[in-house]
């Protein structure tokens, strides 16, 4: 196994369906290889829960679901990228504006065979 094929490989554990956090001015970067493409499994914008992100327990809990906006950007594609903060994500969460919100998101690759009515 080549370094490029470990490397890889690594990726499909990591990138099939693992939730992580994007903090504000990281980047929630998708990558499917060979004929894969993204399908986004699930995606929250706000204030969670304590953690990497957030380290003080105030206003935690507020968020939106926003696994149809990131699915609509994201899936069908074998990369994506979204930057955090994001305008369009800022603006669906409920928290308060001046208040740090951050990413949380999962996703999977499929091939392009197994599901066509992905490819955008």
């Amino acid at each position: 196994m080549t370094i490029k094929d470990a490397n890889i490989a690594l990726l499909r554990l990591f990138a099939d369906g693992l939730l992580r956090s994007y903090c504000q001015w990281e980047t929630f970067n998708a990558t499917c290889y060979d004929d894969g493409v993204i399908v986004i499994t699930s995606a929250s914008y706000g204030r969670m829960r304590i953690g990497r992100c957030l380290t003080v327990q105030y206003a935690i809990g507020c968020m939106a679901d926003v696994t149809d906006d990131v699915d609509r950007r994201c899936s069908g594609r074998q990369t994506c990228t979204i930057s955090v903060p994001d305008g369009e994500l800022f603006s669906l969460q409920p928290c308060r504006k001046d208040l740090i919100a951050y990413l949380e998101a999962s996703y999977k690759c499929v091939t392009r065979k197994s599901n066509k009515r992905l490819i955008k």
